[in-house]
């Protein structure tokens, strides 16, 4: 980092901030142009501090999947808007909704966390199964098939 003092005090601004939180890239410098500084000084601050290891986007990405599983679980456009969201850079979403299962394995999760082992009643319900699937961003076509696996297991 330069001796930039500007810098240098917003560097450690976010880290007051952050303390031992995890924050993505994007939070940081929202957070730091928030407090005044300019967008260059923010920009500078927040690749030193993902430089040094202190902001980690994967990490920040991994803290937003785990609260978006089982009951909350959503479609990989949904994630991927969600990572956005927490101001995760985009690179780094692509590469972890790359990794995500398909929508038919997470959308066949979501019915198993929501519904348990198979109802007797499941075929009669299954528009109630694929208004769930809709509501969390899955396609009609990936809800169809996950409920179709969920029917055979």
């Amino acid at each position: 980092m330069s001796d930039n003092n500007p810098t240098r005090e917003a560097v450690t601004c976010a880290i007051r901030h952050i303390g031992t939180g995890v924050y993505s890239s994007g939070k940081i410098r929202i957070y730091l142009i928030q407090k005044g500084y300019s967008e260059d000084v923010a920009i500078s601050a927040v690749k030193h501090l993902i430089d040094t290891g202190y902001i980690d986007d994967m990490r920040a990405s991994r803290k937003v999947l785990a609260a978006r599983s089982g009951k909350k679980q959503e479609s990989r456009q949904y994630i991927f808007q969600r990572l956005l969201e927490a101001g995760i850079d985009s690179d780094c979403a692509d590469e972890v909704v790359a990794g995500l299962a398909s929508d038919a394995e997470t959308c066949k999760a979501l019915y198993e966390a929501s519904f348990g082992s198979v109802p007797d009643d499941a075929e009669v319900r299954e528009e109630e199964f694929l208004k769930l699937a809709q509501k969390r961003g899955y396609g009609l076509e990936a809800a169809r098939s996950a409920f179709r696996q969920y029917l055979d297991q």
